[in-house]
């Protein structure tokens, strides 16, 4: 008899699942709590929500879209990590997206995003910082990385959702 093709939803079983949401919560606490005037705290922790991100990925490396999605986050990661724990922005980037608090200044974490404005000449890694921007974008400046992510993350979840033919006994 010939084999008979079905459609089912696979158990799919990802490794340290529960640190992406808890590195998620993580970064929403950075940007949005009133941590005081002083960023250091703020900058470890989007450290550490990085460093959850890179522990998820590395669990689940064998999946393709997982190593999709984490090569955003090292594409974020890594102009973070070399620019004291923020996302770079310049402050024609910053311009750009019209959302220019009356307090921005040069160094500082730009309040209410994940970023640190700085001149282009003082940012390392330039090119993976937040310098892209669109009107489609919730916040409106956003890096290669962001791009890599959001893609990496949208095959993970059609990976996940999708059902799959089987070839197989009824």
């Amino acid at each position: 008899m010939g084999a008979r093709w079905r459609l089912r939803f696979p158990d799919v079983e990802l490794r340290l699942a529960g640190v992406v949401p808890a590195a998620l919560a993580i970064q929403l606490i950075a940007i949005f709590a009133d941590l005081g005037s002083d960023d250091l705290f703020r900058r470890i922790l989007f450290i550490a929500s990085y460093l959850l991100l890179i522990v998820f990925v590395l669990a689940n490396i064998r999946r393709p879209s997982v190593a999709l999605f984490g090569v955003g986050v090292l594409l974020n990661f890594l102009p973070i990590i070399t620019n004291g724990g923020l996302m770079p922005i310049t402050p024609e980037t910053l311009l750009k997206t019209g959302d220019v608090p009356e307090d921005a200044r040069i160094g500082e974490w730009v309040e209410g995003t994940k970023d640190v404005l700085l001149e282009r000449d003082d940012t390392r890694l330039y090119f993976f910082s937040d310098r892209l921007t669109s009107d489609l974008s919730p916040s409106r400046a956003f890096s290669i990385g962001d791009v890599v992510l959001i893609v990496g993350a949208v095959v993970l979840l059609l990976d996940l959702l999708l059902p799959r033919p089987y070839r197989g006994p009824l």
